[in-house]
C-alpha cells in the first residue's frame, strides 16, 4: 500500500508540474478541443490578463465565445451584448494584426449570425448593416466576392442553392444584398435546416427582399414541432416531369428512387409492434427531414443546386444524383456516376474559358486560412474538364485549358499545389 500511495503521489506531482509548464493559452486550447467552452474561455481570459498585446489571445476569445454562443447548449442570459463582446475581441485582434485572416473569418461569421437573426424578423436594414459591417472590416475579401458571384452565376434561373459551410453562404448572401446580384436564387444553408425559426422564415418569405422563400410542404405547427423522427432506411419515390424525362433520356414512368437512411441513433432498445425483435431506436434528424420535405415538395418546379463544399453526410444520398458544374452541382433525377450527365461541360467551359478571375490574386494579401482552400474549386473545375477532353480526344481544347490554367490559377498562392495540379493536367495529354 505504501508503494501504491507513493506512486500516486509522484503521478500527482508530475501532473501539477506539467500543467504549470503549459501556458494558460495552451491549457485553454486543450479545453476547447474537449468542447469545454466555458473553461476554455476562462483560461484564455486569464492569459489575456498576463499579455494584453497578444493578438492571438483576442482572436481565440472571439473564436471560443462564438462557438459557445452557437455550437454549445443555450447560454443563460444570452443577448445581443454577447455578440458585441465577440466582435470587440476580434476587432482588437485585427487592430493588433490587420492581416489576421482567421480573425476576419470569425468576424464575418459573427456578423452573419446576427444578420440571420434579423432575417428571421424580416429586418432588411439590420441584415444589410451587419454584412456591410463585416465588409468594411475587410472580412469579406474581393476574391470571395468573385467566388460568390461565380457560384450564383453557375446556377440556373430561379434556382434553389443549398450552401454548406459558413463562408459559401456568407459570400453569396453578401453578393445578393450588396449588389442585388441573382436574387432570383433562394439561398438555403443546409446546416440551419434543423432550426424551426429559420424554416418558418424561409417558408413565409416567398416575396422577401432578403432571401427569396420556397415551399417546404409544412404547416407552421409542423415546423415549430420539429424534432427527430422515428425512421428506418426507406426509399422515397419522386415522380419526374415529362420535360426532365426528355432532358435526361429516361423512360416514361421513371421515378427518382432516393434511399434515405436514419442519421440519428440512441441506445434505447425498442420494438414498435408485437413480435418485432427489440433493436436500437434510429431517427431521421430534423436536418435530413427538412431536406427531404423541400426536395419532395419542390417536385422539380425549380432547379436545385448545392455548393461543392458539401459533406456527403448532409446530402443523405443525394450526392449520387449530382451533376458537377465546377463550383456548384445540379440535382438530377438519376445517378450520374459513369453517365454522360456526370458533369455539365457548358458551365465548366464557361468557368475555364470565359471567367477571368481578376480578383483571385488578392487572396495572397487577404488570406483567410480557415477557408482559403475553397478556391480549390476552380482547380477542380479545370481538372474535371481536362478529364473530359482527354476522354473525347480533344487535344486542342486540352492545350488551351492548360494555358488558361497557367494564366488564371497559377498566381503563386500555393505554388506546390498549383504545380501539382498543372502536372496532373499535363498527364491528360498522354
Amino acid at each position: 500500500m505504501k508503494k501504491i500511495s507513493l506512486l500516486l503521489l509522484l503521478i500527482l506531482i508530475f501532473n501539477l508540474t506539467f500543467a504549470q509548464q503549459i501556458s494558460l493559452k495552451e491549457q485553454s486550447i486543450e479545453q476547447f478541443k474537449k468542447e469545454n467552452y466555458s473553461l476554455a474561455i476562462n483560461l484564455m481570459e486569464k492569459a489575456l490578463a498576463d499579455n494584453s498585446k497578444d493578438a492571438e489571445i483576442y482572436y481565440y476569445l472571439g473564436y471560443f465565445n462564438h462557438y459557445n454562443a452557437y455550437d454549445s447548449r443555450p447560454i443563460k442570459g444570452y443577448d445581443s451584448n454577447y455578440s458585441q463582446k465577440i466582435l470587440s475581441y476580434l476587432d482588437k485582434a485585427l487592430d493588433l494584426n490587420p492581416k489576421y485572416g482567421d480573425a476576419k473569418y470569425f468576424y464575418l461569421s459573427e456578423c452573419a449570425a446576427v444578420a440571420f437573426k434579423e432575417y428571421q424578423n424580416e429586418n432588411l436594414e439590420e441584415v444589410k448593416f451587419y454584412y456591410e459591417k463585416a465588409y468594411k472590416r475587410g472580412a469579406i475579401p474581393e476574391w470571395g466576392i468573385e467566388l460568390g458571384k461565380n457560384m450564383l452565376n453557375s446556377c440556373d434561373s430561379n434556382a434553389i442553392l443549398f450552401t454548406s459551410g459558413d463562408f459559401p453562404l456568407n459570400i453569396c448572401m453578401f453578393v445578393q444584398q450588396h449588389y442585388g446580384y441573382r436574387k432570383d436564387i433562394t439561398l438555403v444553408p443546409i446546416g440551419l435546416l434543423d432550426r424551426p425559426s429559420y424554416i418558418l422564415a424561409l417558408t413565409n418569405s416567398e416575396s422577401s427582399k432578403i432571401i427569396r422563400g420556397l415551399k417546404t410542404g409544412l404547416t407552421k405547427e409542423q415546423i415549430m414541432d420539429c424534432h427527430p423522427y422515428k425512421w428506418d432506411t426507406l426509399t422515397v419515390h419522386i415522380p419526374i416531369s415529362n420535360q426532365l424525362l426528355t432532358k435526361y433520356h429516361l423512360e416514361k414512368g421513371f421515378k427518382m428512387d432516393w434511399i434515405i437512411e436514419p442519421d440519428f441513433a440512441s441506445n434505447r432498445m425498442a420494438s414498435k409492434i408485437n413480435g418485432e425483435e427489440q433493436h436500437k431506436r434510429t431517427y431521421l434528424s430534423p436536418t435530413r427531414a427538412n431536406l427531404l420535405n423541400i426536395v419532395e415538395t419542390n417536385n422539380w418546379e425549380r432547379p436545385i443546386f448545392f455548393t461543392n463544399t458539401y459533406e456527403d453526410y448532409f446530402l443523405a444520398g443525394l450526392e449520387n444524383y449530382l451533376q458537377n458544374c465546377g463550383v456548384v452541382s445540379r440535382l438530377t433525377p438519376l445517378k450520374t456516376e459513369n453517365s454522360k450527365f456526370r458533369i455539365d461541360t457548358t458551365i465548366l467551359e464557361r468557368i475555364v474559358f470565359d471567367t477571368k478571375l481578376q480578383k483571385l490574386k488578392t487572396i495572397i494579401e487577404n488570406d483567410q486560412p480557415r477557408t482559403s482552400g475553397i478556391i480549390g474549386l476552380y482547380g477542380y473545375s479545370y481538372y474535371q474538364l481536362a478529364d473530359y477532353y482527354s476522354s473525347t480526344g480533344e487535344k486542342d481544347k486540352l492545350l488551351k485549358l492548360i494555358e488558361n490554367y497557367k494564366q488564371n490559377i497559377m498566381i503563386g498562392f500555393k505554388p506546390d499545389n498549383e504545380n501539382g495540379l498543372l502536372n496532373e493536367l499535363k498527364k491528360k495529354l498522354k
